[in-house]
């Protein structure tokens, strides 16, 4: 089975976009979040927070304050 990251990064062209084409390390035992601007009927940013080894998330419609 292909490496998950391989296989998106593949797929993206990051000269479009300002998403960063490597990757980091990830921090052992560290939480992960994620703030994500996205543009759907409106603008608005998805807050992803990772808790007991699931990404929660939730849609923000103004931003950070």
């Amino acid at each position: 089975m292909p490496d998950a990251l391989t296989v998106y990064q593949s797929k993206r062209d990051f000269s479009i976009t300002s998403e960063p084409a490597e990757g980091g390390e990830a921090t052992p035992g560290a939480l992960t979040f994620v703030i994500q601007k996205h543009w759907a009927s409106r603008l608005h940013y998805d807050f992803r927070l990772e808790l007991d080894g699931t990404m929660k998330s939730w849609a923000v419609p103004k931003g950070p304050s």
